[in-house]
């Protein structure tokens, strides 16, 4: 738990909004959820999270996202069967390495697309990633939608087996966040 805290907090720092025309949102936990999608010879599966901890920053001059920072407990994905969800935080060595993060670098705009650039910190590992999300803007929330793909390999991790069989080592990470203000 100081873990999570303590990295949650490193990126509220990271976040902290220092201009008057900087708007610090937050995720909403009851509308927001992240999704992995895997798959294996003999089935495919989904886990998701709600328990998705981010902040963003709004600039309402500029009227861009300029930052982003996403923090996550491995623990908290349920796949709908809680050997597979116990098996996957082995896997993952999800006590030792508890949480998934990601901090922007990055975020570029065009309408309602966006483009963000950021490091994602995994199984102890940090990896740079790009991705494409489409956001929708109203009186008092930002929704935010993407999808990205990262292979487990990359982050160290051995891919989960069935029968002798390997999961495929490719993750499909779908976001939905919805922020509000602070």
């Amino acid at each position: 738990m100081k873990t999570i805290i303590l990295i949650f907090g490193i990126a509220l720092i990271v976040l902290k909004s220092e201009a008057q025309n900087q708007v610090k949102f937050s995720a909403d936990k009851v509308q927001t959820f992240v999704t992995y999608s895997m798959s294996h010879p003999m089935h495919d599966w989904d886990g998701t999270s709600r328990d998705v901890n981010s902040v963003l920053i709004y600039n309402t001059d500029s009227k861009q996202i300029e930052k982003v920072a996403v923090s996550i407990p491995v623990s908290t994905f349920d796949s709908q069967n809680a050997n597979r969800d116990s098996h996957m935080i082995e896997v993952v060595e999800g006590i030792k390495y508890p949480v998934i993060t990601f901090v922007s670098t990055s975020i570029t705009s065009d309408d309602s697309k966006l483009t963000v650039n950021g490091n994602i910190v995994f199984h102890g590992v940090t990896k740079p990633v790009t991705f494409d999300a489409t956001y929708k803007i109203t009186d008092q929330r930002i929704e935010v939608t993407g999808r990205f793909t990262v292979n487990m390999s990359d982050f160290k991790i051995e891919s989960p087996s069935l029968m002798g069989m390997s999961a495929k080592d490719e993750i499909v990470i779908k976001i939905i966040v919805v922020y509000k203000p602070k």
